[in-house]
Parts: C-alpha cells; structure tokens; sequence
C-alpha cells in the first residue's frame, strides 16, 4: 500500500510539473508581447514548481545565500521608509517605496520557481524556442512601426497590454521602440534574444526552410536592434558574434550582416517609397566617439549620476535610501549640475543596489551572481562544443554577458519583461551548476529540433 501511495504520488507530482511547464512556455511566449498574461501564466507556474519542491528550495546554498539577501532588503527597506526615514523623502509617498520593491523580491522567487523548467535538454530546446516565438510579435511591432509608419500607442484588457510604438516623427532622435516604450528596452530584449536565435540556426542547419526563416529572424533582430541607435545594443550584437560564431565562419557572418544591413537601409526603403538614408543614420549612434573617447568630463550625465550616486551611498552606506527614492534625493542633493534635471536611476546596476539596499547588499548579490557565471563558464568550458548541451547553454552565457556590460551603463531590468527573462537566464545557469557533466561529455551529437 506505501509503495501505491508512493507511485501515486510521484504520479500527480509528474502530472502538476507537466502542467506547470505547459504554463511556464506560454507565459514566456506572451513575456513581451502581452506581460500581464504571459506573467500570470508564469506566476502559475511558479507556485506548481514551488508546491513541488516546498521542501527542498531552502536547501540549496544558491538559493539560500539570495533568501538571506531578500530578507536583509525588505529590512533595510523597513528601516529607510519608515523606522528612520530621510528628511529627502519625508514627503515622499511611501507606498512608491514599497511598489518599487517588487522590482527586486518577486525575482528571487522567479529564480526558484523557473528552475523546474529549465533542467533537461528537451525543456531547455523548448524554451529556446517559444522565446523565440514570443519574439516575433515584437518584430512585427518594429516593422510596422518603422516601414509602414503605423504608430500607437495600442490597447487592450482595459490598458493592462500597450504597444506603445511612438510616432517616429515625434522623436527627437527617431529611435526605434517597437511595442516597447523605451528604445533602450527594445534593444536591450533583442540583443538578449539573438544568442538564442542564432543557435537556433545552428540546430536547425539541416532543415532548409527553417534555416531560412531563421536567417531572416536573425537579420532583423539585428536590424532593428542597430535601429534603437543603443550602444549597448550594438555592444550585445558584437558579443554575440564572438561568442557564438565560429571564427571559420566569422566571415560569412559578416557578409551576411552586411548585406542585410544594404537590403534593409538601401533597396526596401527605396521600395517602400521611403528615403534611402531614412532607414538608418550612423551619425545618430555617436559611438565611436563616445567609446574611444577619454575625456571624463564631471558634467558629463553618466559620470554626474553616478558621481552623485557614490556621495549619497557614503551618506547611507550600510542600509541604503530605499527603492525609487532616487529622483527625490538627486533633486535634493545633487552637487554636480547636469541639464536633465530628473534621473529616475543610478545607471549602474551594482551602484544602484547599494544606492537602494547598502554596500553590503551590492556586495552578496553581485559575487553571488558573479560566482554562478564563473561557475557555469568554467564548466561549460569543459563540455564537447558538438555535444547537444553546450548548443543548449552557450547562449545563456552570452545573453547573461550582453545583460552584465549593458547594465554597466544603464538599467533596463526596471522593465518588468527584462527583469524576468534575467531571472530565466540565472535559472538556466544554476541548472548548469547542479546538472552532471561527465553524461554530458559523453554526448558528442548535434541536437536535431524537431
């Protein structure tokens, strides 16, 4: 009878996590498209994954380590809105504070939750392609936006989902957004999804009419990333290039990119009635100027924020200003002038956390973070590169790298669609940590996606 109840249970169990993983691909599906139904698709899933391994998630000591940093930030968060609150947010709504903390926690337990989803190879080719999925829709969004001058922004659900697709002649710098209401995010999206797609088209290389459409994604992922004028955008697809293409092939690559880029610039533009030169302006990148440049003017926006930023962190040091109070405290504080009166953030994601929570806070959460990439690099470095699993793990580095140097510079994981896919792509590294290597150097096969 024991082992009845046993069998049946493991049963049900098997049945719950099936289910939860069918709601896990559609909410990635619909992540950027429709966030309020792919995150309600995900939340489902997360609670099946949690109810599954309510007793277990505690044990690991990834997860442990960042459940004590969640419990230090609702804490420290406490302690800076309320038990000692500066005199800069005095009049500050304080439940502005405490929704600006669901940027942070409802992460960590996505982080949880998604490993369920993410552990073998079948459920990992499986994600790989409902992002992918999921990302055409945005593309559709760009393309309408851009080639046929069809603006938003969109509604539906009484405004719960916006395609936002600005007016392209309202923009100072006619930057491309697509369905989101920041270039930046749009850039940010693309440039994580293309790792993926481009090995997509590595699994798929057999299968000429998938090959094709692949091609085609790739290209326009690329344009239309190149479109936002982001220079972590341009940053991404460059990693991506190194990373994923191999230096044989680099060429071809280049080719590739190249007369996509004339065919999209040049010849569709002209065909669309448009003017040649409308489609992309260089000029409007700045970067090569601005990457090769050294001079660190203090009044310089970045260098003012972040300058600003560090002075405010030795004010408060070890339990930090609280979430979103940043607008406030510059206003109030700031000792570098910069034209734009308002920031919203610290453009450093690690500054931003001490900024928030305390240096020790940025601290545990970076070398945590830091430490699982190390870890997961370190492994994957030792893998067969024709095996299934390094196509299948490779990219997630890549996108986890692209997401690193972007945040350098700027924070886009306050969009609720980046913060989750962050929080998709840590989970597929710590299933890189836990899962056995030495099955997987055994395989020395290409995946064939079907």
């Amino acid at each position: 009878m024991k082992i009845i109840r046993f069998l049946n249970f493991e049963f049900i169990n098997k049945n719950y996590l099936d289910l939860g993983n069918t709601f896990f691909l559609i909410g990635v599906f619909f992540l950027p498209s429709a966030l309020p139904i792919g995150g309600i698709f995900l939340l489902i899933s997360i609670v099946i994954s949690f109810n599954n391994n309510k007793e277990n998630f505690l044990n690991d000591k990834w997860n442990f380590i960042l459940f004590i940093c969640i419990i230090l930030i609702i804490l420290g968060t406490l302690y800076s809105s309320i038990i000692n609150p500066s005199r800069e947010i005095l009049d500050l709504n304080k439940s502005t504070i405490w929704l600006n903390l669901f940027n942070w926690v409802p992460i960590y337990f996505a982080f949880i939750g998604f490993q369920s989803y993410l552990r073998s190879e079948k459920q990992k080719l499986l994600f790989q392609k409902f992002l992918i999925a999921g990302t055409v829709p945005v593309i559709a969004s760009c393309i309408i936006q851009i080639f046929f001058n069809i603006y938003g922004p969109f509604e539906t659900l009484f405004g719960t989902i916006v395609w936002f697709n600005y007016d392209l002649n309202l923009e100072q710098l006619q930057r491309a957004t697509g369905l989101f209401n920041n270039p930046n995010y749009l850039g940010m999206w693309m440039t994580i999804c293309l790792p993926f797609s481009i090995t997509a088209l590595k699994l798929e290389k057999k299968n000429l009419l998938r090959s094709f459409f692949l091609i085609i994604l790739n290209i326009l992922i690329i344009y239309f990333a190149l479109k936002t004028y982001s220079r972590n955008a341009l940053i991404g697809i460059l990693i991506s290039f190194l990373f994923l293409i191999d230096k044989k092939k680099l060429i071809y690559f280049t080719i590739l990119f190249f007369l996509s880029f004339f065919i999209f610039s040049y010849l569709l533009p002209n065909f669309l009635n448009m003017s040649p030169l409308e489609s992309i302006n260089l000029s409007q990148f700045r970067t090569l100027e601005k990457l090769t440049s050294v001079n660190l003017n203090l009044n310089q926006p970045r260098i003012a924020i972040w300058s600003n930023a560090i002075k405010f962190i030795s004010m408060r040091p070890m339990l930090g200003w609280g979430p979103g109070t940043f607008p406030n405290v510059f206003l109030e504080n700031a000792y570098l002038k910069i034209p734009l009166t308002q920031y919203q953030h610290t453009h450093n994601l690690i500054i931003e956390l001490a900024y928030n929570f305390g240096i020790p806070i940025a601290i545990l959460i970076s070398t945590t973070v830091i430490n699982l990439f190390v870890k997961a690099f370190n492994k994957i470095k030792k893998i067969n590169k024709s095996s299934q699993y390094y196509f299948l793990s490779q990219p997630v580095l890549t996108s986890l790298s692209i997401f690193f140097v972007a945040h350098i510079t700027d924070i886009t994981y306050y969009d609720g669609k980046i913060s989750i896919i962050f929080a998709l792509l840590l989970a597929s590294l710590k299933n890189i940590i836990d899962e056995n290597i030495e099955i997987k150097n055994n395989e020395n096969y290409l995946l064939k996606a079907k």
